[in-house]
């Protein structure tokens, strides 16, 4: 299997994706941006990520539980923060910079962008590799209660990434493949037997390195086969991963192989609908970012 390293973009650029870059997504599933967050807006991220881990919020989440929150009792381990955004005004201000759901909008062919929801992670520098891995999954697989299968994620470094700190990885084109909704696999530790018993049943799949400086974003399919490699280095690698609805989602009910019913925490979060349903147009936990009436439609 050949490895590829994406290497940066030209940082002058702050178009929106021409129609080349969407035939690129479409066809592999996957497109890196120039840089297009200001140092700024990400060094004001940083400070809001400090202050949640320190255990501040400027809002409360209307549930105590239920949802991914590491917390420094929990000691020097892989660290995931659901809905930060939703509780910190500093990551709200990241999520809610224009060009990055402008750019969702315009590769995911939808008129409208909605949050679904973030998640801030860090690999602390020092751990164990098998403590800071990500396994391959799907983003997919753990949205089975959404209707669209065009959804879409934003990857956003707060430094320069490489394959030493633990940079994103895609298995290019995997978006293409239906038997991957399965793939509940983020914390699965032997990734290159995933790999080869995806393999085993379709075509091989190229495994692609990403690169990024400090203000590039990465965009993926939810259908894209993706994960990263341990932190190896000497720095923490902190990133924050924006989940995108496209116009058409909604809720949809789903039940597991053990007829259980399938509720994602959006679920427990959002309001009801006429039918009683979750709301995932809910504007308070999932706002529409693009448009945002201060840019023209892509």
């Amino acid at each position: 299997m050949i490895s590829k390293v994406t290497g940066a973009m030209d940082d002058t650029t702050q178009d929106l994706p021409a129609a080349s870059d969407i035939a690129f997504y479409a066809e592999h599933g996957w497109w890196v941006s120039p840089v297009i967050i200001p140092e700024e807006v990400l060094d004001t991220a940083a400070m809001g990520a400090e202050r949640h881990y320190a255990g501040e919020r400027d809002h409360p989440l209307l549930i105590t539980g239920g949802y991914l929150d590491w917390r420094p009792e929990q000691g020097n381990v892989l660290r995931l923060n659901d809905y930060v955004s939703l509780q910190n005004d500093d990551i709200r201000a990241l999520v809610e910079f224009t060009p990055i759901a402008a750019i969702a909008a315009r590769l995911a062919r939808t008129p409208c962008v909605r949050l679904f929801h973030d998640q801030l992670i860090c690999k602390p520098a020092g751990l164990d590799p098998a403590e800071s891995a990500v396994g391959w999954h799907t983003d997919i697989a753990y949205w089975q209660t959404c209707s669209s299968r065009d959804m879409l994620t934003a990857w956003i470094p707060f430094q320069d990434c490489d394959t030493e700190i633990g940079a994103l990885s895609f298995l290019d084109r995997s978006h293409r493949r239906l038997d991957t909704d399965w793939m509940r696999t983020f914390g699965e530790q032997d990734r290159d037997k995933l790999v080869d018993s995806l393999s085993e049943v379709g075509v091989s799949l190229e495994r692609i390195r990403l690169q990024l400086r400090r203000g590039q974003v990465s965009f993926h399919h939810c259908r894209t086969i993706h994960g990263s490699e341990p932190n190896r280095s000497d720095r923490d690698r902190l990133a924050l991963a924006v989940h995108f609805q496209d116009a058409a989602n909604q809720y949809v009910p789903h039940t597991d192989s053990s007829g259980r019913r399938t509720v994602h925490v959006n679920d427990l979060l959002c309001r009801k609908d006429a039918t009683g349903d979750p709301d995932y147009a809910d504007p308070d936990v999932c706002p529409i970012l693009w448009p945002d009436g201060k840019a023209q439609h892509p």
